[in-house]
């Protein structure tokens, strides 16, 4: 027996203090893209690896684009539709499915004839800056524009195998006609890498036919070889056990954490960070300490925010304690086979690094968060897989996550009315006690960084104070 997910789209109502009608996203339709009419693409099945089975266990990844106001004589909605279609058929494993089949079976990615994504069309009652912008925004309304995909898991049926849908998607018009597009991918499919070039792909083809060209074809063709990812050291059978020992842990309903939290973004130019980077050197020298082993943008920014989070925390208790920070490191050019920048999946180890509260809280802390940060990345970097067996049981004692990297170009995006205004990633991480942090490359700012921020609104006015005051004692 197969079980197919399918979820609806629900809208999500709140009375915000600052409007007089109460916010909501009505849907305007719901339909399913399939690959264009007349396609060949023989059946798919595509393996996990190693480096995929780790995010079995945690929800999609979610990232919302808003874009200006197109022309209103454009027909938006059809171009959208038929470009996303003529992008499946080179990416059209995402139309498929995670198949989650009874042990001793492993899940596996399908693509058949006749597989689609969902697409939901709808409209917000609010101008787009509303919700777009970088000011503290409801996490939950920034949810209702986005579409809902289930969490990996198997059936308790043993004769039953769970059918997941891998990426779905919504487009919201807002009532100044600006549109944001919302996207949710099963993080076991697609890293962030694979759905940026996914993205562009598909903005670049429906550029293509917004201006009348001809479309001259991608760049590049996705590799959906699974056998250039070696597994030594038998880590795939070591976290498909551990994946199904989880499966009937308590999950914590993410609606509830998000009720009363907001998400602001905060921009550190390149010159905040060059200046973060001279104050962390210059107290190591203050301080006798050996300068990190490793101190790029990335770990300048990452300590700096981790410092600042701590600070708006209750930690006075956990002084005495190691707290721990978590981060994605590309396994491209770190796993010791050739990997094709195109490889269409999961491709990144975890990193985790940890201080003691009591030296993170002090007037050093930017120091010590960035020798730990600094340490890991270069740990990492000699060696991707050495410890990677703890990677599932060791996340579960962080305290902070970062999502995303200012690598990726998010901005660059054009579906041919103009660029992106904002980019935010979400979390739908399901555990309260962790904040996850996200990073993106400036817009506006060269070789700057934004960094998202979700905590309960009182906390975000702190956090903002604290924010604001590290940059203006750099100034000093």
């Amino acid at each position: 027996m197969i079980r197919k997910y399918e979820y609806q789209f629900q809208c999500v109502t709140s009375k915000p203090p600052s409007m007089a009608v109460p916010f909501h996203v009505k849907v305007r339709e719901q339909c399913n893209i399939f690959l264009p009419p007349g396609s060949i693409v023989p059946p798919v099945s595509l393996p996990l690896t190693f480096l995929d089975i780790p995010w079995l266990l945690y929800p999609s990844f979610q990232t919302l684009f808003f874009f200006p106001k197109p022309p209103l004589n454009s027909t938006v909605i059809p171009l959208l539709k038929k470009s996303l279609s003529l992008t499946l058929h080179h990416f059209h494993p995402l139309a498929g499915n995670l198949s989650a089949p009874p042990p001793p079976a492993e899940p596996v990615i399908v693509y058949t004839e006749g597989d689609s994504i969902a697409l939901t069309i709808a409209d917000a009652n609010v101008n787009i800056k509303n919700l777009s912008g970088y000011h503290a925004r409801n996490v939950v309304q920034l949810n209702s524009l986005l579409p809902k995909l289930p969490i990996p898991s198997m059936a308790r049926d043993p004769h039953v195998t769970v059918v997941l849908p891998l990426l779905a998607i919504q487009v919201t018009f807002f009532r100044d006609f600006g549109y944001s597009i919302g996207v949710a991918a099963q993080q076991v499919a697609a890293d962030e890498r694979t759905l940026d070039q996914f993205l562009k792909c598909w903005a670049s083809v429906c550029k293509s036919l917004v201006n009348n060209d001809s479309f001259t074809g991608f760049k590049f063709s996705p590799w959906f070889d699974r056998s250039v990812i070696s597994d030594p050291n038998s880590l795939k059978r070591a976290f498909l056990k551990q994946w199904r020992n989880r499966l009937n842990s308590p999950k914590v309903s993410r609606e509830e954490i998000y009720q009363n939290s907001v998400q602001a973004t905060f921009i550190l130019t390149s010159s905040d960070i060059n200046r973060i980077k001279y104050q962390i050197l210059a107290k190591c020298e203050m301080i006798n300490e050996d300068p990190p082993l490793h101190l790029s943008p990335y770990v300048s920014v990452c300590s700096f925010v981790w410092t600042c989070i701590l600070k708006v925390e209750e930690t006075q208790t956990a002084t005495s304690s190691r707290l721990y920070l978590g981060f994605n490191a590309g396994g491209i050019t770190r796993l010791g086979c050739e990997v094709p920048s195109s490889y269409f999946g999961s491709c990144i180890a975890f990193g985790r690094c940890g201080a003691f509260g009591r030296e993170l809280l002090g007037a050093d802390g930017v120091v010590f968060a960035a020798k730990s940060i600094g340490n890991e990345i270069k740990r990492l970097d000699r060696g991707v897989l050495e410890g990677a067996e703890r990677w599932i049981c060791e996340w579960d004692a962080l305290n902070i996550r970062i999502l995303g990297s200012p690598k990726v170009d998010s901005y660059g995006i054009d579906f041919g009315w103009g660029k992106v205004d904002k980019v935010d990633k979400l979390s739908s991480h399901q555990n309260g006690r962790v904040h996850v942090i996200s990073l993106c490359g400036s817009r506006d700012s060269k070789d700057g960084i934004e960094v998202g921020v979700v905590l309960p609104r009182a906390k975000m006015a702190a956090f903002t104070k604290v924010f604001n005051t590290g940059l203006m004692e750099l100034e000093r």
